[in-house]
């Protein structure tokens, strides 16, 4: 005779959706479908990129601002701390627009119309 368990809601076939969670056209979300591996390697290398940029940028730029640009050190070095400091803080207030107003799928696209805007 087999022993049955009684919670066992994997075994049924049928998962449920996850609590609040949808998609950007609206449909609802499963945990088997969603996240895992393709996930998080896709945000360590974002986040690795992000990193490697910032990095790069701040070691280059006093040179930068007191070669081509002409500044003093005095100048070079106060406009890189005014850089840093932004570059450090936007990301809170980003946080607050996007959680307050826009959600996550509209940050998204104004965040990435906008780098695409300043690099052009």
């Amino acid at each position: 005779m087999a022993v049955v368990d009684a919670e066992a809601p994997f075994l049924e076939g049928k998962e449920e959706p996850l609590a609040g969670v949808s998609d950007f056209r609206g449909r609802p979300v499963y945990r088997a479908t969603s996240g895992g591996w393709r996930s998080a390697i896709f945000v360590a290398v974002v986040e690795g990129a992000g990193s490697f940029v910032y990095y790069g940028v701040s070691a280059n730029l006093i040179t930068y601002m007191t070669g081509p640009l002409g500044h003093s050190n005095a100048e070079a070095a106060a406009a890189v701390n005014v850089w840093t400091g932004t570059a450090r803080l936007m990301p809170l207030l980003g946080a607050f627009v996007a959680d307050s107003w826009l959600g996550r799928y509209w940050s998204i696209i104004l965040a990435c119309t906008l780098y695409v805007l300043v690099i052009i």
